[in-house]
């Protein structure tokens, strides 16, 4: 992390370059996206963390903000040489984090009581009542990181659907626009260790898997001598694979919609994307195909 040192006190105004300084390493790959509704637009740029806390990159993100667009920033470092902002492109693991978006208070309480779990680095009020936890990390591996994020969403009552590695979430200091009534982004700070783990007691299997049957990652037909596994698959193949998994799993299709929409704010119209995904999936499933089959197949037309 950068060297500068932080109030421990909660109730400090944390600005973005302070929030990005204290949470990744100087030259850890990030991927900013700033979506604008009113503009029909989304922009992602990548670049380090050192760039993106500077005053100019600062100042660029400001004035998109002011002009209606909502700033996120990825949870995780990237690959040194990413140009997408996939779950193979996450080369670190620097967060946990939850999505409290429903009871807001009453989940955030139970988050920082339980003996379970440390104290979150940060708590960033996102909107009215609104929350999002995240705590510093490190020895993760991505399957890790994201079977312990589904196990404390169904634990503490937070967004099950927001589990991704390769999130992006909103930044202390921007102004979220998305619910009518203007909202600045805050955060506090609660602690300033780097936790393992073994930290958080919950049932985490040593070595989950990164690619595991609930992530986004693209399947194959078993021993098929067709399969092409040098060939790269696109995201919408991946959106449409992890799609059928769910379905074929008993997940609610309203909760898939949702869980793709949050995860690809790059398109122009994520929840008609994502809803276009789903659908293409239940209708494979209900022609009898198996959700292991090739999913060589462009959704998103």
């Amino acid at each position: 992390m950068f060297s500068r040192k932080l109030t421990e006190s909660p109730n400090a105004t944390i600005t973005a370059w302070d929030f990005i300084k204290d949470n990744y390493d100087p030259d850890d790959r990030l991927a900013v996206v700033i979506k604008n509704p009113h503009e029909n637009r989304v922009t992602q740029r990548m670049d380090t963390a050192k760039a993106i806390a500077s005053p100019d990159f600062q100042k660029w993100l400001r004035d998109h903000n002011e002009r209606g667009g909502e700033i996120y920033l990825t949870t995780n470092a990237l690959m040194a040489e990413s140009s997408t902002r996939t779950r193979q492109d996450v080369l670190a693991i620097r967060h946990v984090y939850l999505d409290i978006d429903a009871e807001g208070p009453a989940v955030l309480q139970k988050v920082m009581t339980d003996p379970r779990v440390p104290k979150p680095n940060y708590v960033v009020n996102t909107s009215p009542e609104k929350f999002q936890t995240l705590w510093k990390v490190q020895d993760f591996s991505i399957g890790q990181a994201e079977t312990l994020q589904r196990i404390m969403a169904a634990e503490f009552g937070a967004d099950r659907a927001v589990v991704d590695a390769a999130r992006v979430l909103r930044v202390p200091g921007f102004t979220n626009h998305k619910y009518g009534e203007p909202h600045l982004i805050t955060a506090q700070r609660h602690s300033s260790e780097i936790h393992k783990p073994e930290h958080f007691r919950f049932p985490v299997p040593e070595f989950a898997s990164d690619a595991s049957n609930l992530s986004r990652t693209a399947t194959t037909k078993a021993g098929s001598s067709e399969s092409k596994p040098n060939k790269e698959i696109s995201q919408s193949e991946r959106d449409w694979a992890y799609a059928k998994q769910r379905l074929a799993m008993g997940a609610d299709p309203e909760e898939v919609v949702q869980a793709i929409s949050e995860y690809r704010p790059d398109k122009w119209n994520p929840g008609g994307y994502a809803r276009r995904t789903v659908e293409k999936a239940k209708a494979e499933l209900n022609e009898g195909n198996s959700p292991q089959e090739n999913v060589r197949s462009v959704v998103d037309r």
